[in-house]
């Protein structure tokens, strides 16, 4: 069954959003330090420029269902990446706080109208009986481009500029583009719809399992910005690594322990273990237990994202499947954005030595939430 998902156009498809979410997430972490000195602001109106850049995935989700039906949902794919890009390279220009305001909810508008139609592209060249398979091979790549992007981005700033660092994200973000470009995508007659729905943009009936993964995605949120000493580097062996490195290296982990011990049906196992290794990740941070904790949090976020990306899809009626996916990626970004924004928001006060024990409290919530709330209207309304 792998071997059939695995078509050349469907990895193209996987490899572009790879790529378009390393160069995306590379900027995450440096962002508030950069722009605090740079504009001369606060490190809290910096992170708030995250939930802007959110708000603006959000504004071109209800239009998105008529923009890719309406044209060929690869060239939009493509041409939403060109303006990402583009307001990349616009963070080498910003002077202002207002500039730096409309640049965020720019990229945001093309970031979310870019993953709608990579989600959609790549549901679309999926055999039907492969499309669960083909959901999941989808998420894992974005995550582990978010994961990529985060440890690439801290390097690059740490050891060379923030320019090389622009450079860089252009970069992967062109090479994405280039893999796009080589997926074929068969003709498919234009669906007319409204020019405003909820359709591929949220789901309805996935708003619970949305309140709890935006509860969850705030721990990887609050330990990402490079003002933490211990997302800046951790020392093995006298060489320093960023904190998002053994992220990285947490998260095949929790393939193969998904592939041995979690499959057939198995999501509230599979995400309550999840949650409790985030807490156990959180905890081990508080007490500097070096490597344990940035793996466990990895192998955490391995088991509980790709587990909730299948629970909305067996939320979802039939051809909501995109709807699905995209309600798991804003919710998710919506988290990430959060915890960013609180983290400078308690740095600017002078709090930033609670920031671990807020993403413990966050941890904590989340798997009370799933158990007490998020499952049971799962089981209820699941209708896959």
């Amino acid at each position: 069954m792998v071997n059939n998902l695995c078509t050349t156009q469907f990895m193209r498809v996987c490899i572009a959003n790879l790529l378009f979410f390393i160069s995306l997430y590379m900027l995450f972490p440096v962002i508030p330090l950069e722009m605090t000195d740079r504009l001369s602001i606060s490190i809290a109106d910096t992170g708030s420029l995250f939930l802007l850049l959110t708000a603006g995935m959000f504004v071109v989700g209800p239009f998105s269902a008529y923009i890719i039906d309406a044209y060929k949902r690869k060239n939009v794919c493509i041409i939403s990446s060109l303006a990402m890009l583009g307001c990349t390279i616009g963070y080498f220009f910003v002077q202002t706080y207002p500039q730096l305001m409309i640049l965020c909810a720019v990229q945001g508008l093309f970031v979310g109208m870019g993953t709608i139609s990579g989600v959609t592209l790549a549901i679309d060249i999926t055999h039907t009986n492969m499309r669960s398979y083909g959901n999941l091979t989808f998420s894992w790549m974005v995550r582990m481009g978010m994961f990529v992007g985060i440890a690439l981005g801290v390097w690059i700033y740490q050891w060379y500029s923030f320019q090389l660092l622009l450079y860089a994200s252009v970069a992967f973000g062109l090479l994405g583009i280039l893999f796009l470009s080589r997926v074929y995508v068969p003709f498919r007659a234009p669906i007319v719809t409204c020019m405003c729905s909820t359709d591929r943009f949220f789901l309805v009936r996935g708003w619970i399992p949305a309140i709890n993964l935006i509860i969850i995605a705030l721990v990887p949120g609050l330990v990402i910005p490079i003002f933490h000493h211990y997302t800046y580097g951790i020392v093995i062996a006298d060489i320093e690594l960023p904190y998002y490195t053994f992220v990285m290296i947490g998260f095949p982990f929790a393939l193969i322990l998904y592939r041995l011990f979690f499959k057939n049906d198995k999501s509230f196992v599979a995400i309550s273990i999840g949650l409790a290794l985030m807490f156990l990740s959180m905890l081990f941070q508080q007490f500097s237990l070096g490597v344990y904790s940035p793996i466990l949090l990895g192998i955490g976020m391995g088991l509980v994202a790709p587990e909730f990306l299948l629970v909305f899809v067996k939320l979802s009626h039939h051809c909501q499947r995109g709807t699905a996916n995209t309600t798991h990626f804003l919710s998710w970004s919506l988290g990430i954005a959060s915890g960013i924004a609180l983290a400078c928001y308690l740095q600017h006060n002078n709090q930033g030595n609670s920031i671990v024990s807020y993403a413990i409290i966050a941890s904590v919530v989340a798997l009370i939430f799933f158990l007490a709330v998020t499952y049971p209207y799962f089981k209820s309304k699941r209708v896959r």
